[in-house]
């Protein structure tokens, strides 16, 4: 049977990224059936999943080249074992599975999954010529058209003239190991309602797989090998070092297999009197994903492929979905919670696309005569700020009813997600450069208005609306959407934003006489610098950003820097005014910081303050795609 070959074609990651999702689900699945806590679990299996991919990279590479092969762009090669990333799933297990609530038992849980995955891998490297075996004679012979890793390996040891049309014929090995995984699958599944100590099952699993691969490295090409490829003489036969660890392991293994199963562990150890799950709060699993999402934000633009990049973000992503949930579930009314899961994705979505590796962004102005080039800008954030007022509110609209004066104290609160799209390079009807930047953009915030409100003395006032304090909560949105032009011109450089924002942008909101207790449903928005941004330019803006709109509307002066660098970080300082009596004055200071080894990724903080009950604080990061 020949293996076709075409080039620019790959058949191994379509099956590679396959087989992480059946791991995954089958987790997931495991997980369920034997009644582990949801977010632990989830929480455990995204940990597990991340080192098992990288473990599968590092065990092919010497300690010494780890950090080249994690943290740079440095090409690298594509050679990968499931013995580092085994190794690597187990080690993540054994060290969190405390520290998130879960029992021993969890180890159990990963047997199963793992050999199906390695089933549906073992056709991806079959496909592709991977793991291949060495030249047979016999008639289940695998030959691969010329171009393949067989073929290859064939021509350089000389076995084959570079013109041959395909390789000699090799044993399957990569049947072979489906073989194997389906095997191993069987005798779990065959064995799975025994009554065994915990981690009986994972020990069976690995002693077996171990012991057949280490049969297999007898066919198994040696120039195939990523790990211990060197041969020795043992026994009088050629043995490779690998297979030495192999067997050596595997009997280890099983002989713990055999010692548990026989009674060799103490009765309490069994699956049925483990317990589940401790009791954990949420603080261990958030810092479990926070961890991880630094890692991954260290990673260099080569340490992940495309399929894996997408496992560990679904992973995450679904990880703090779940956290986030559960944690505004009981704060927030059943309608608010729903608008609030959008805006809550894009941020999230937003996070985890600018802490996993992802090839970097420049941020630079088109070579002259070049087309249009465009880049866009994902941002995610959270806002709150807080004021005190003093207003009077109509008991009702009919405006008949009078009014009775509250002091109110108010706290907004609320997530969002904005994308941009830049254009840059345009040329006018004359085919010249315009020098102009054009920004769209749009986005959607939601959040809550809570609001105690106090009754106030009124000597001649009308039927109160209340006789007590009073704490209202009310569902904050606000769908944005803005467009930005830049004029670079030296120190007479000019940027305008306009745009509106709509939706239910905060009540209690100051128009007019005062009197209204309806939400703002309409604010537009404006901004205009002059200057030259790396050095000094002025700013005044009204309703500039949601963190400028939500609970009531600002105004803002202030003088900003780039700090003498070009696209670089910025520094803006000035006063702000929001209608909220009686202190609606405030000093200001916002930032727009970049990472040196990552320049498109941004952090921009923001914060208000009168030193007093009137403070206003924003967080947002951005990513940025350039093309």
């Amino acid at each position: 049977m020949t293996i076709p070959y075409a080039p620019g074609h790959d058949s191994y990651a379509p099956f590679y990224l396959l087989a992480t999702l059946t791991n995954v689900l089958l987790l997931l699945w495991e997980g369920w059936r034997r009644g582990f806590p949801l977010r632990p679990w989830l929480t455990l299996v995204a940990a597990s999943s991340l080192a098992l991919i990288l473990g599968t990279k590092l065990i092919t590479h010497p300690i010494g080249g780890w950090a080249s092969l994690l943290f740079t762009n440095a090409p690298t090669d594509t050679a990968r074992s499931i013995l580092g990333g085994g190794l690597a799933a187990g080690l993540t297990v054994v060290a969190l599975r405390r520290w998130l609530g879960l029992s021993w038992a969890v180890l159990d849980a990963l047997a199963l999954p793992l050999c199906a995955a390695l089933m549906v891998q073992c056709v991806g490297c079959g496909l592709t010529g991977c793991c291949f075996g060495e030249p047979t004679g016999a008639a289940w012979g695998l030959t691969y058209a010329a171009g393949t890793l067989p073929w290859a390996a064939q021509v350089q040891a000389g076995l084959l003239p570079a013109t041959a049309a395909h390789s000699l014929p090799v044993v399957p090995t990569q049947v072979l190991a489906l073989a194997l995984c389906a095997a191993v699958g069987t005798v779990l599944l065959a064995t799975r309602r025994r009554r065994w100590p915990v981690g009986s099952w994972l020990l069976l699993q690995t002693g077996l797989l171990l012991l057949g691969r280490f049969a297999l490295a007898f066919w198994r090409d040696a120039t195939g090998e990523p790990v211990a490829g060197d041969a020795h003489l043992v026994m009088g036969g050629r043995w490779l070092e690998l297979q030495l660890w192999l067997l050596t392991l595997a009997v280890l293994a099983l002989g713990l297999w055999a010692w548990r199963v026989r009674g060799g562990a103490s009765g309490n150890s069994s699956a049925s009197a483990e317990p589940v799950a401790s009791s954990s709060g949420p603080w261990p699993r958030l810092i479990t994903v926070a961890g991880m999402l630094g890692v991954t934000a260290l990673l260099g633009p080569a340490a992940l492929t495309l399929p894996e990049v997408l496992v560990v973000k679904a992973l995450l992503l679904a990880v703090l979905l779940a956290e986030a949930s559960t944690a505004l579930a009981p704060v927030a009314n059943v309608r608010a919670l729903r608008l609030a899961r959008l805006p809550l994705s894009l941020l999230l979505v937003g996070l985890i696309a600018i802490s996993t590796a992802q090839a970097p962004a420049p941020e630079q102005t088109p070579p002259p005569g070049a087309g249009p080039t465009r880049a866009v800008t994902i941002t995610g954030g959270v806002l709150e700020n807080h004021h005190d007022a003093d207003q009077k509110i109509l008991v009702n609209n009919s405006g008949c009813s009078g009014s009775q004066r509250l002091a109110l104290q108010q706290q907004v609160q609320a997530a969002g997600g904005e994308v941009a799209v830049e254009t840059a390079g345009e040329k006018n009807v004359f085919g010249q450069p315009t020098g102009k930047i054009n920004t769209w953009g749009g986005g959607i915030w939601v959040g809550q208005q809570r609001v105690n409100a106090q009754p106030l003395p009124e000597p001649n006032g009308y039927a109160p609306i209340t006789d007590r304090d009073t704490t209202f909560h009310r569902t904050l949105v606000d769908i944005h959407i803005y467009k930005q032009i830049h004029r670079e011109n030296g120190w007479r450089s000019v940027d305008a934003r306009f745009g509106l924002h709509f939706g239910q942008l905060g009540y209690f909101s100051y128009f007019g006489d005062g009197e209204s207790k309806e939400s703002a449903f309409l604010m537009p928005e404006f901004m205009v610098r002059v200057g030259k941004p790396e050095a000094l330019f002025g700013q005044a803006d009204f309703c500039y950003g949601a963190e400028n709109v939500l609970g009531g509307y600002t105004s803002r002066l202030g003088l900003g820097s780039g700090l003498g660098i070009g696209n670089g970080p910025q520094l803006l300082l000035g006063y702000a005014h929001s209608p909220h009596n009686p202190t609606p004055g405030m000093g200001f200071a916002s930032a727009l910081l970049r990472l040196p080894s990552r320049p498109e990724l941004a952090l921009e903080p923001y914060v208000a303050t009168n030193f007093g009950r009137h403070n206003s604080f924003s967080l947002k990061l951005n990513y940025r795609l350039g093309r």
